[in-house]
């Protein structure tokens, strides 16, 4: 992760917060944070880290525990050990094997990012599409 302003902040495993987090840039987070929230730009949670809490980033890279909602508005790493218990909802969802989620996950790419189809496109009221065909013929 490459934060935009260059800023890079780290908090260690000995670490305990109670309350919210706010930060600018890349923050590297291993220590514990209880009944707050997290906001910022470029979050990485360590193996070590453990939140309580809800999360509200632009990015993240989560190998630690997270108990809480979570909101990504770009993309979200859930490396093998992490484990996240409560809603995600993230442009962009990157699950590598052995992590866990417990909760509803929504993954809504971003608008703009989508080919729209073109105005003269019909559009057929067949759902779903190519199954027409299959009706006329003997199975």
């Amino acid at each position: 992760m490459n934060p935009p302003n260059g800023q890079i902040s780290t908090i260690l495993h000995d670490v305990e917060i109670t309350g919210s987090l706010t930060f600018r840039g890349e923050l590297n987070f291993d220590g514990e944070l209880r009944d707050g929230d997290i906001i910022g730009e470029a979050l990485v949670l360590g193996a070590r880290a453990r939140v309580h809490g809800n999360i509200q980033v632009a990015s993240l890279i989560l190998h630690g525990a997270v108990t809480g909602d979570v909101l990504v508005k770009g993309r979200c790493e859930l490396k093998g050990s992490a484990n996240l218990v409560g809603g995600l909802t993230t442009n962009r969802l990157v699950m590598d094997e052995g992590a866990t989620m417990i909760g509803k996950a929504e993954i809504t790419p971003d608008p703009k990012s989508r080919p729209t189809p073109p105005r003269d496109t019909p559009v057929s009221s067949e759902f779903p599409p190519g199954l027409s065909s299959l009706r006329s013929q003997k199975l």
